[in-house]
């Protein structure tokens, strides 16, 4: 999975019109997974998210080692 954050951000930005209906939102969601993430979504237990914002905090925190995070200069210079 590259970077969960685009991932969910895409997600939004593509279905922004429909932000309102979080039940779509997670249908919507659902089919934007696909290998590794898609299979992570199905071994979810049965009725164990209610909420649309719930589900993308989980995945968030489940692939968050591919988030991208910049690094600046002013940081780099000062690891010893």
């Amino acid at each position: 999975m590259q970077d969960p954050k685009m991932h969910v951000h895409k997600l939004k930005e593509e279905a922004i019109e429909y932000m309102h209906d979080t039940d779509l939102l997670a249908k919507v969601f659902l089919y934007s997974l696909k290998d590794e993430a898609l299979k992570w979504y199905y071994q979810l237990p049965k009725n164990s998210i209610d909420r649309f914002e719930d589900l993308i905090h989980i995945f968030l925190h489940t692939y968050g080692y591919n988030i991208a995070e910049e690094v600046y200069l002013k940081y780099l210079c000062k690891i010893k």
